[in-house]
């Protein structure tokens, strides 16, 4: 497939997650109105993006204003509702998130992406993100199979929506490719149940079977229940877990389990900052 054939399937997804409601009208008309838009910005079928910058593809304004041309020619219902639905993201409060051209500069050789003010958003907000965002990262991941690349999912849990799995099966499928491009993959969370709901439990458990290195910390209740089946662990693992030992870890590597222990330098803690949770 082209480029901006793959590039019209993730779209296809950003709006199936933005708006969930579109009817199959109206997905298909705004397909038509997409391709159009980025033929006007000499981008078709057979381009290579790899020799555009950012500043070259359209934006969501852009796009809202194709739409209400179409509208105010055609009189037609479909531009008019099209038009509604997307106001807000072109000129309104998902303006800011969305409607502009990629600022990332991957030169650096580690980039964070902070999504803590993402969690005080509506719920169709954070799923579309996240899943514009792990797209991202994977094209990163992906483009040279020479590069070694590392993808940290820190506090995973918020990617987990029963009725919108996609970041799940994102993260699944990464986890099963990664290795083929020289990359891999960290997850990190505070409780493997909420991987295991099972609405998820398909995509959710492959997340934790497949890593070749896991570290488990201290825990209890529900959550040792589920680690103890999930793993099979002896009882000598089982009551390490229990114990909650402050830098102790039940350290799995392939086959092979032993129990370490983490002594961590006071100059390291100095990388921490200030806040709570140490």
């Amino acid at each position: 497939m082209s480029d901006m054939a793959l590039h019209l399937k993730n779209l296809e997804i950003f709006f199936n997650l933005y708006i969930p409601d579109l009817t199959m009208m109206q997905k298909a008309v705004l397909k038509q109105c997409l391709i159009e838009l980025y033929h006007q910005f000499q981008i078709t079928w057979t381009t290579d993006i790899t020799k555009l910058k950012s500043m070259d593809f359209p934006t969501f304004s852009d796009l809202h204003n194709l739409i209400s041309a179409k509208e105010q020619a055609t009189q037609d219902d479909i531009y008019k509702e099209l038009s509604l639905l997307l106001h807000d993201i072109a000129h309104g409060g998902d303006s800011f998130l969305w409607n502009g051209h990629s600022t990332i500069q991957t030169r650096s050789r580690c980039i964070c992406l902070d999504t803590h003010s993402l969690q005080n958003t509506s719920d169709n907000i954070k799923r579309t993100q996240y899943f514009n965002l792990l797209s991202w990262c994977w094209e990163q991941m992906s483009q040279d199979r020479n590069e070694r690349v590392l993808l940290i999912c820190d506090e995973s849990y918020l990617m987990i929506d029963p009725n919108v799995p996609q970041s799940l099966v994102f993260l699944r499928n990464v986890e099963k490719r990664a290795r083929k491009y020289e990359a891999s993959l960290a997850i990190i969370s505070h409780s493997v149940v909420d991987f295991l709901a099972p609405e998820v439990k398909m995509y959710g458990q492959a997340l934790l079977d497949i890593p070749c290195i896991k570290i488990l910390m201290g825990t209890d209740g529900q959550n040792l229940k589920e680690t103890r089946e999930l793993y099979n662990l002896t009882e000598a693992e089982e009551e390490l877990l229990a114990s909650k030992k402050r830098e102790h870890a039940l350290l799995m590597i392939g086959s092979k389990r032993m129990h370490v222990h983490f002594e961590i330098p006071e100059y390291k803690f100095a990388y921490m900052g200030a806040a709570g949770g140490r």
